[in-house]
């Protein structure tokens, strides 16, 4: 009997192809298991075999997702998959939107099933827990092993014929669907057995899922405006023309600096604004509709603010995950304390 053939996608990491530096790497595919793909073959076990992995690079899949998984379906559908298995992407969100984007579209093109594991402050989680099925990972690498195994286990109910109707149960994020359903206790009675479990510290869980954000306590300025070294920050995908330091338009990791010493104001031979979650062309007719430096200036010189301080950092906001906006955040806030600012304006889209 024919093994049952996988296809198995990975990012130029964990491809092989390299780091940072190889995320630009076209869409391409290798015979056979390669890095993590070769656990994942021991983990299926006899029956299944992983005949080929599909790579591409991060930054390439990032700048048109549509376009690169159409190619890599076209390159996956010539080795007749049952099952593609993407990553898993743990954090990573340029990876789990590379994972989410190609999985639907095999769905889709191919009739093929996939699935894919994340970690939950994945954005790809909410992008495409609809239509994919998301095993819940670790963090980060480190959870690889019991990530695979998870994937592997669910490879087998798929290729067995077992419809994965509530993927809560089979370790999967929930695709956010509402099924009717009947119950013998009528709401109320629930909600008050569920508020006397709560008050009484016992274990109970809610029938509506609500996010849960951080929150931030303002911090009273201890000098007036007028005194005091201001910065601006932007999430709107400032970057300087060119986008030499590569930042991509969404699913962010990094910042830019951008040195305004000398400036007025912007003019679009100097920046421009690489962002994917918006349409960038009348902010790019004009990038002090973004970051506001002409009017930071004039109030400079008035007097209302003691300086403007003389770098813009920038980042793009798009699907970032809340790993990522925490630690971009501390790294700014740390260069801005350094240099003695106390005051920042953040501006978005």
């Amino acid at each position: 009997m024919e093994p049952v053939r996988i296809v198995h996608y990975l990012n130029q990491f964990f491809g092989q192809l390299g780091g940072e530096e190889a995320a630009g790497a076209g869409p391409q595919i290798k015979p056979g298991p390669i890095g993590p793909g070769r656990v994942l073959q021991s983990q299926l076990g006899d029956g299944f075999e992983i005949v080929a992995t599909a790579i591409c690079g991060d930054n390439t899949f990032a700048d048109a997702p549509a376009k690169t998984a159409e190619e890599l379906a076209g390159l996956i559908a010539e080795f007749r998959p049952a099952i593609l298995i993407a990553g898993p992407a743990f954090n990573s969100g340029r990876y789990g939107q590379s994972c989410g984007e190609l999985c639907a579209a095999v769905q889709e093109r191919l009739g093929v099933p996939a699935l894919t594991g994340m970690y939950d402050e994945n954005p790809g989680v909410e992008q495409f827990r609809s239509r994919v099925l998301i095993v819940r990972t670790g963090p980060s690498a480190r959870s690889m092993g019991e990530a695979l195994r998870q994937m592997a286990t669910l490879a087998r109910r798929i290729a067995a014929g077992d419809a994965i109707d509530r993927p809560a149960e089979a370790g999967c994020f929930p695709r956010g669907m509402k099924r009717p359903m009947i119950r013998e206790e009528i709401a109320a009675t629930r909600a008050i057995d569920m508020l006397l479990r709560k008050v009484a510290g016992e274990p109970w869980a809610t029938e509506v899922s609500r996010p849960a954000f951080d929150r931030v306590a303002p911090v009273k300025l201890d000098a007036p405006l007028a005194s005091i070294t201001v910065a601006l920050v932007t999430d709107g995908g400032l970057v300087v023309k060119g986008n030499p330091d590569r930042m991509p338009n969404g699913y962010c990791d990094r910042i830019t600096a951008i040195p305004i010493g000398g400036l007025e104001r912007f003019t679009t031979d100097l920046v421009e604004a690489h962002h994917g979650g918006y349409d960038t062309q009348f902010v790019n007719q004009d990038l002090n509709r973004l970051v506001p430096l002409d009017a930071m200036r004039q109030l400079e010189k008035e007097g209302a603010i003691g300086r403007l301080y003389e770098t813009v950092y920038a980042t793009a906001g798009l699907g970032m995950s809340l790993t990522n906006a925490r630690k971009l955040g501390q790294e700014i806030g740390r260069r801005l304390r350094q240099d003695g600012v106390q005051a920042v304006i953040l501006t978005s889209t």
